[in-house]
């Protein structure tokens, strides 16, 4: 199964792209990180898209070799295994995060439509979608409360 975050990858030069790597900390991580293993011959990294190009000796490492090191370091294994990342860097967000906001994004939406609707009705139902929505707005709001409180 290829590795989702592979963009392009030709002997020499391997492109990857993932959301996560938009945050410029994490993006320069992957490229310190990257610097360090013989056989790299360049790393460049762009925040704003979310992509590192490598530059590799395919004689020094082979390409499976690369994308099996790079996809450990983007996604590090759940339970044993060896970390190639450095120590101070923070795992990525979990995708079961991801899908939790998602839900929680589609649930607001659907509370704020069943909030209206209810006006009609009566006040505990329209007081009910309320706490709904509430509901849904934390989770989105403690997905997202890094950016918040910047």
């Amino acid at each position: 199964m290829p590795n989702p975050w592979i963009v392009s990858h030709l002997p020499g030069r391997l492109r990857v792209r993932d959301s996560a790597l938009r945050q410029a900390s994490r993006n320069e991580l992957l490229q310190a990180t990257l610097r360090g293993w013989d056989g790299v011959l360049s790393v460049t990294g762009n925040p704003a898209t979310g992509g590192v190009l490598i530059h590799y000796d395919p004689a020094r490492l082979p390409s499976a070799e690369i994308e099996t090191r790079v996809g450990a370091t983007l996604r590090p294994p759940v339970s044993g295994g060896v970390n190639e990342r450095a120590e101070d860097a923070k795992p990525l967000p979990a995708p079961t995060v991801w899908r939790m906001n998602r839900a929680a994004k589609i649930g607001m939406l659907g509370s704020l439509s069943g909030t209206l609707l209810a006006l009609a009705v009566g006040k505990r139902l329209h007081a009910a979608f309320g706490v709904a929505h509430l509901a849904f707005l934390a989770v989105h709001l403690t997905t997202h409360r890094k950016k918040l409180l910047r």
